[in-house]
């Protein structure tokens, strides 16, 4: 090889016994022109190690910025790996742009001093080796061109360019067979594009990973997804669940802080195999059987939303790892050391409900549709599955203060925010429709029995019931028969409830006397004395006026408890 720059190395580093070259690229894409190059390096026995330094690494969206550097990361690592190249002769080093030369070229020398390079290689004469040698520049290094002494007449901006006017036949020699795999089956749709304005696009700011884990339990048939909860003291997202995630380090590729910062958050340990793929290739350290497993990219996630990116900007590259096995083996090998606290699996069929930082929402459903991860709903639940700790929302108050109407808006809340949820209407109202209630009113017994049934047949299997008839009102009706009315108030307790009672809007809500046997005079006498007797028997309930409030104090009373529990 020659040099186009005399000689700047020192006498003593052309005795040093260690030889270390760095060569700096953008390798967008990498073609036969590049492979032959860090091939002859690699195999030149004179060096010790090779850097390859991948730059523009947080650039994207336009046709000379288009492809990820995990992407050119996976395919300069298939070139070595074809050729048998020892993974401990080469390191690769994502290298950003940034607003000046002089702070680019910094960053590049510190990459050569922590690997005590020798010598440098760049093709760039015009933006670097002409601008070095005019400075009249010393590093300590001998500058070698790689194009001084190559036949190779190509350049990316030609491989990109023969891609976006479809020109394949004269492309499929200069690509190594080795990248094809990657290059046509992801990068290619990104450089088309990228010609269009469509590329990825990093937004300026801190840089981010984040790793969805999904675990297909085969016993239960439900996927589940790891997630832990912020600090508190955050300022973006305080105290919101999460995915496990974080910063990624200057020199940093993503997939290595991806998995330093998923050990981190969660304790667990993910092995990279084989990073020459897409998707990559890995294993979990700490289980009985280290299967191996596939990491993939989802893709990149950055608004300028602040209320959405947080108050630091910048972009997260997502990854994604579904396996199948028993979750409780994954469980096992949870230790947070830091970040996320209260690290667990969560059902992703609950996840729907609940807020995840940042645009984790959509990190979580891409993942899941990349993946097909999705629920096996044919799968038989084992008999000794543990049932549903039921919680009950039971709206009582006078006829027609708005009863139906809040039980039926919060199930249709609760439901389309994707809730297990049945409603229980009240059974005396099918007596009146049915001319009946004269007939049964006088045995409380039976009421009692039959709404206390409705709820009990759903107890175990749903997550919430909403009530518009709560056994409260039933013991009130059986207060001159002691017996009936201490049954109502056993059963009663028997349900993890809370009661709602209601007060009409008289401004808003006019009384309807349809299904009911009261006067809008007898149905107030009623709402004051069922306040009274709830008091008097010690319920645990609150009162609102209006059924738009039960609804919005039912939501709320129900966030709290899973708040509470999570």
């Amino acid at each position: 090889m020659e040099t186009n720059v005399s000689s700047q190395a020192s006498t003593e580093n052309k005795c040093a016994k260690s030889k270390v070259v760095a060569v700096i690229g953008r390798w967008m894409p990498i073609h036969e022109g590049h492979k032959r190059f860090l091939i002859k390096l690699a195999k030149d026995s004179s060096f010790d190690k090779v850097i390859v330094m991948i730059g523009s690494c947080y650039e994207g969206g336009d046709p000379r910025y288009c492809i990820t550097a995990t992407e050119r990361e996976k395919m300069l690592r298939a070139i070595f790996k074809r050729e048998n190249i020892p993974e401990e002769r080469y390191v690769f080093v994502p290298v950003p742009d940034v607003p000046t030369f002089e702070e680019w070229i910094k960053n590049v020398l510190e990459v050569c001093k922590q690997f005590n390079v020798t010598h440098f290689c760049t093709g760039n004469k015009e933006d670097i080796l002409d601008v070095l040698e005019s400075r009249g520049e010393n590093f300590g290094m001998e500058f070698i061109n790689p194009e001084k002494d190559t036949d190779f007449p190509y350049h990316a901006t030609d491989i990109r360019n023969m891609i976006i006017n479809g020109e394949y036949e004269k492309l499929e020699g200069l690509i190594p067979d080795e990248i094809k795999p990657i290059l046509f089956r992801y990068t290619f749709k990104e450089i088309l594009a990228a010609s269009k304005k469509r590329g990825i696009h990093f937004i300026e700011g801190r840089q981010t990973v984040d790793m969805v884990l999904l675990v297909k339990d085969i016993y239960d048939g439900k996927i589940y997804v790891l997630l832990g909860k912020r600090p508190k003291d955050k300022k973006d997202f305080p105290g919101v669940l999460a995915l496990p995630g974080g910063g990624i380090e200057l020199f940093e590729t993503a997939v290595n802080a991806a998995i330093r910062k998923f050990y981190d958050e969660t304790g667990i340990e993910i092995e990279i195999v084989d990073n020459s793929l897409e998707p990559a290739i890995v294993r979990f350290k700490g289980l009985e059987k280290n299967n191996l497993e596939q990491m993939y990219m989802v893709g990149i996630y950055g608004t300028e939303d602040e209320k959405l990116n947080g108050t630091k900007g910048g972009s997260s590259q997502c990854f994604a790892i579904l396996v199948e096995g028993n979750v409780e083996e994954y469980k096992k090998i949870i230790n947070p050391h830091r970040g996320l606290t209260d690290v667990k699996f969560y059902d992703i069929e609950k996840i729907s409900k609940k807020k995840l930082a940042y645009q984790q929402k959509d990190m979580l459903k891409k993942a899941i549709n990349m993946l097909e991860a999705y629920p096996d709903l044919q799968k038989e639940i084992p008999q000794h599955k543990k049932n549903k700790d039921t919680f009950v929302i039971s709206f009582v108050g006078a006829p027609g203060a708005g009863k139906s109407t809040a039980a039926l808006g919060t199930s249709y809340m609760l439901k389309k925010n994707g809730c297990s949820v049945e409603y229980v209407d009240e059974f005396t109202k099918r007596l009146v429709y049915n001319d009946l209630l004269e007939k049964y009113i006088p045995n409380q017994s039976y009421i009692v029995a039959e709404q206390y049934k409705k709820i009990y047949d759903l107890l175990g299997k749903v997550d919430y019931i909403v009530s518009d008839a709560g056994l409260e009102i039933s013991a009130l009706h059986s207060s001159g028969e002691k017996v009936i009315e201490d049954l109502a108030w056993y059963l009663t307790g028997k349900i993890n409830q809370f009661t709602i009672l209601i007060e009409r809007d008289t401004e808003k809500v006019k009384f309807e006397e349809d299904g009911r046997i009261e006067d809008e005079e007898e149905s107030k006498a009623f709402g004051e004395r069922l306040e009274e007797y709830l008091k008097a028997n010690g319920a645990r309930y609150v009162k609102v006026v209006g059924s738009d409030a039960a609804i919005e104090k039912a939501l709320e009373i129900i966030q709290e408890k899973e708040r509470q529990e999570n």
